[in-house]
């Protein structure tokens, strides 16, 4: 009787296949409902992968309102990493003078605080760095930008060093703070509070009223600052990430004027926004492990180095995917190894790994026919726990049992693959020509790095592992 039924559920299922060849999915008949391997009428394989390893062409925006990475971070495995930032700061409000009536009512300026809103940190919490900030030098073409400049975009020109803090312990920039507000004492907690010249603020205070009419007249005067981390930091093993567009991020003015024939003690405040910011995120690789894989005439990869964006990504070959003869898919699995690297600990993994289709003849990238499907009330945009890409037990797994199936029996084509870790990415969804998918994947941008196993591992091959009943 038993024999009897599991020979049902077999012919039960090739009818469903018969029905939609495309529509078997493991995540829908549940993985206890998988045929178990008895090598009579269901079977697995293994296909090997032939792997090769690129650094990722990057055209990576930060927008105004994502997180921004500042710091020097120097990791044994990948190579150094530098990030500086961009920013302007104006009055809440224009068209009126944001200090009072007029300058004539200034008596001095006590001090002046650029604080920046703190978010996270990726990397070794006991980084010890000292941030510089210059002030943009009124030649550059730094302005206003909603999308965003390219991490890659060239240093803004600056004019002078405003300010500093130095021997900064990352570990404490999640510290409460509490300082003097004219005559209160103020709590907050993720700041980062760094002194700025007395001179700029001066300079400001001083301007010609006309230039605070509007945001042109005044960014005629004034382009912002650029934060930088010092070269010569004592211990530069980590990136912090700060957000402008947090009202935590302000330019603090604390002065004293007169007010009704008296001396007072007040506090103005510029803040971020008119988008004008920056993010510039570049990778020195020369001497790593890292570097040493790249592009090294290599055919098939023991080792593959993934690195966030600005990073890397795996090209994959399946040869015999395209031959393979039609039959029943149950299960294909393509299994990547995560295979141990100097300090995860304090260097992690991305959160995401993602796979697409490379479609070399009209250069670009298609999401994985038949396997990927759109999710447009998830905030990722599909659902990573169906189609795969989280770490889990040291392996990252793609389900592609749709994909293989439109290949084994529609003749379907076999693509190239393209494993990777973006910050964000856009493909174009399968059978469409134009229509693409924004995914953000990897926030904030350059934190996580993972070495997997690649084609030619010896023990723990990147391969695509197969469950199927013949046709």
């Amino acid at each position: 009787m038993k024999k009897l039924l599991y020979s049902l559920s077999i012919i039960f299922s090739i009818v469903l296949y018969t029905s939609s060849c495309t529509k078997i999915r493991t995540t829908e008949l549940a993985v206890d409902l998988i045929p178990a391997v008895d090598n009579m009428s269901v079977f697995d394989t293994t296909l090997e992968i032939t792997t090769e390893l690129y650094s990722l062409p990057d055209s990576t925006r930060i927008l105004y309102s994502a997180d921004h990475a500042i710091g020097i971070m120097e990791d044994p495995s990948f190579g150094t990493t530098n990030a500086e930032a961009y920013v302007q700061m104006q009055p809440q409000l224009f068209g009126s003078y944001p200090f009072g009536s007029s300058s004539d009512s200034i008596i001095g300026l006590d001090s002046l605080i650029l604080s920046l809103h703190y978010t996270s940190l990726y990397g070794d919490s006991n980084a010890v760095q000292s941030l510089k900030v210059y002030e943009i030098d009124q030649s550059s073409d730094f302005r206003d930008s909603s999308l965003g400049y390219l991490i890659s975009h060239p240093p803004f020109q600056v004019s002078g060093l405003v300010g500093q803090k130095d021997n900064l312990l990352f570990s404490t920039l999640n510290d409460s703070i509490a300082y003097l507000k004219v005559k209160d004492t103020v709590k907050t907690v993720n700041e980062l509070r760094i002194p700025i010249s007395n001179s700029l603020g001066l300079k400001l205070m001083y301007l010609d009223t006309s230039y605070y009419k509007s945001d042109t007249l005044f960014n005629s005067q004034f382009k912002g600052f650029a934060i930088r981390p010092d070269a010569g930091s004592a211990f530069k093993r980590a990136l912090a990430y700060v957000n402008f567009y947090n009202a935590g991020t302000r330019l603090r003015f604390h002065y004293r004027k007169i007010k009704n024939g008296v001396a007072d003690t007040t506090t103005t405040d510029f803040v971020f926004r008119n988008y004008a910011n920056a993010n510039l995120v570049n990778r020195d690789i020369s001497g790593s492990p890292y570097a040493s894989k790249l592009q090294n005439g290599s055919s098939n990869q023991e080792e593959l180095y993934l690195q966030t964006s600005p990073g890397s990504y795996a090209l994959l070959k399946i040869p015999a995917l395209a031959s393979l003869s039609n039959r029943l898919i149950y299960k294909a699995t393509l299994i990547a190894d995560r295979l141990p690297g100097v300090e995860d600990n304090y260097f992690t993994e991305p959160s995401l790994l993602f796979l697409d289709a490379i479609d070399s003849a009209n250069n670009r990238y298609y999401t994985i026919p038949n396997s990927f499907i759109r999710d447009d009330n998830s905030g990722l945009g599909y659902t990573p726990s169906i189609f795969g890409g989280y770490l889990k037990t040291d392996k990252y797994e793609f389900d592609l049992a749709r994909y293989v199936q439109g290949i084994v029996s529609k003749g379907q084509t076999s693509y190239s693959l393209r494993l990777y870790a973006p910050y964000i990415t856009i493909p174009t969804l399968a059978g469409t020509t134009d229509i693409t998918r924004v995914l953000r994947l990897n926030p904030p941008i350059a934190s996580g790095r993972v070495i997997v196993g690649g084609g030619a591992h010896a023990t723990k091959k990147l391969r695509l592992y197969i469950i199927y009943s013949k046709i």
